[in-house]
């Protein structure tokens, strides 16, 4: 693997987190509404883009192994996008269960080179994208899922997410680090206070229906039922 092409998303990365809380997630409705796939991976565009950037350089440096790994979230999320926005036919929910494990997978080696190689910043901003995620469904449709299946599937690498957020904390270097810390620590604050608030709502331990028709829907790892009301 070739050291400069996570280095360049290093460099990128502080400026591309801050696209992550453009959106504001206070806006909308509190009760259940369809979700969007382009809406929901909107505050983390830039960051998936900046893998094609990645894909296009790993190719220039003849790093084709890297190439394939920023490939997955970069043309091969651009190809995808390009079929939901055509309203193209697909059997999302019969590869749901394939994609989402070749995501976690995705997810494991990027975040390993990135700290094999002392990049903190794509990590952070990862981890920031994900949790700006379970916030917007905490709050906007009440909806604890991607948190509480830490309880219910065998994906314990789902702890790095909000604990990743402690980078900027630990780093003296961290870039832009205050800044970071003071959105590690809001994030961390409105997510806690929306699960306490799905908990007194007694909405905690209550699975989504599966109603939409693209790779968002929820996967539960260790559960054939992935797609079930229960």
């Amino acid at each position: 693997m070739d050291p400069a092409v996570y280095q360049l998303y290093d460099r990128a990365a502080p400026a591309l987190s801050l696209t992550v809380i453009a959106r504001n997630t206070l806006q909308g409705r509190v009760t259940r509404h369809r979700d969007s796939m382009i809406g929901g991976e909107l505050p983390g565009i830039l960051l998936v883009l900046m893998h094609s950037v990645c894909f296009v350089y790993s190719c220039m440096r003849h790093d084709w192994l890297s190439a394939v790994l920023f490939g997955w979230w970069g043309p091969g999320f651009v190809v995808v996008a390009i079929l939901v926005l055509a309203k193209r036919p697909m059997p999302w929910k019969t590869i749901a269960r394939t994609t989402s494990i070749a995501c976690k997978l995705n997810y494991l080696v990027l975040v390993g080179l990135f700290l094999h190689y002392r990049c903190l910043a794509p990590v952070y901003a990862y981890s920031l994208w994900i949790m700006h995620d379970q916030v917007r469904l905490a709050w906007l449709q009440g909806n604890a899922d991607r948190s509480r299946r830490l309880f219910e599937d065998a994906w314990l690498p789902r702890l790095c997410y909000p604990l990743f957020l402690v980078l900027p904390f630990v780093s003296p270097t961290f870039p832009l680090r205050w800044w970071c810390v003071g959105v590690a620590v809001v994030v961390w604050t409105m997510w806690i206070a929306g699960l306490v608030r799905l908990v007194r709502m007694g909405r905690f331990r209550t699975r989504p229906e599966s109603f939409t028709d693209n790779l968002r829907d929820i996967v539960y790892l260790g559960l054939p039922q992935s797609f079930e009301t229960p």
